[in-house]
């Protein structure tokens, strides 16, 4: 398990001011890495993953504004969406 540096899941589009919608690209991701988008949201309400090596769209755990890659992620690309409460960004 790793906290991810920032530059490897970049921004790529955003869109609420009070609820919010995120899409970030994650890079060489494995299951058990985690996300923390406190930049962007104060609360997440869904998050899912869509990955390479399964290509299927897959709830990921949440804890605050932490997202937790699912299993099966194996040093993967992937799309993570985000849904919640908007935060400063």
């Amino acid at each position: 398990m790793a906290a991810l540096d920032p530059n490897r899941y970049p921004l790529m589009w955003m869109n609420g001011e009070s609820d919010r919608v995120a899409l970030y690209a994650l890079r060489d991701v494995s299951a058990t890495d985690t996300v923390d988008v406190i930049q962007q949201f104060t609360i997440i309400k869904r998050a899912v993953i869509m990955g390479t090596t399964v290509a299927a769209a897959v709830g990921a755990s949440i804890s605050g504004t932490t997202v937790t890659v699912p299993a099966g992620a194996n040093r993967d690309g992937a799309y993570l969406l985000v849904y919640g409460v908007a935060g400063v960004a």
